[in-house]
């Protein structure tokens, strides 16, 4: 456990907070999406569509996609990776991708720049967020305090903001408004599961600036809004 968490009791909240003591669950996450991406390319160049910028598109956001979460969680990330993020989100992540071939249709080359826009915007959003948090966390004057700067003064989840975004640029790279379904369920997700039981944590290990930040920063999710 980080040293900023020992004062929490049994019975209070935690997020995460496991220091990661070997690679064996980055392994399998890795290993996990390395068959979802086969599996993906397979869909996509092999089954369902023919060779196109589309189809082209539609591979690069995958392996993006796939490169940037898996440098995340073995470089970006201290804590062990949890088993909802190996079991849980592998799945939901995998019938995201499954959906986005499936259903793919035809789009002009417009809908393919606005969804190459959102998805640019949205994974810049979540990695040079982490990316900031990342660098002024190394410095040791700041162990133990919140980090409350950069994008993450935009909003206290900026990140998990990038990615509805990005997943919302690469519904549109499918053509069809149905892929909808992957960023709506997940900003729900977000907004209502996930960050509710990471703040509750956040506030408990941050007492110090947690109250602050709430005033500097209100917006939970997406900037200016909510």
């Amino acid at each position: 456990m980080p040293s900023e968490s020992t004062s929490l009791q049994e019975d209070e909240p935690y997020f995460r907070s496991v220091e990661r003591t070997s690679n064996l669950r980055a392994n399998i996450f890795l290993f996990e999406c390395m068959v979802v991406m086969s599996l993906y390319i397979f869909l996509l160049y092999g089954w369902k569509l023919e060779y196109s910028s589309q189809v082209n598109l539609l591979a690069a956001f995958g392996a993006i996609y796939m490169i940037r979460v898996n440098i995340m969680s073995r470089w970006l990330l201290p804590r062990e990776l949890g088993m909802e993020e190996i079991t849980v989100v592998i799945l939901f992540i995998s019938s995201i991708m499954g959906s986005y071939v499936i259903l793919a249709k035809e789009i002009s080359s417009v809908g393919l720049a606005v969804s190459s826009i959102l998805y640019a915007f949205g994974s810049y959003l979540n990695t040079w967020s982490e990316m900031q948090r990342k660098f002024w966390k190394g410095d040791p004057a700041n162990k133990g305090r919140c980090y409350t700067l950069g994008l993450f003064s935009w909003s206290r989840n900026i990140n998990y903001f990038g990615d509805s975004m990005l997943f919302a640029g690469w519904a549109v790279a499918t053509g069809n408004w149905v892929n909808s379904w992957a960023p709506i369920v997940m900003s729900l997700a977000f907004y209502f599961f996930h960050i509710p039981d990471k703040e509750k944590y956040l506030a408990v290990r941050y007492a110090k600036d947690w109250p602050a930040y709430l005033t500097q920063t209100p917006y939970a999710f997406i900037p200016y809004i909510c």
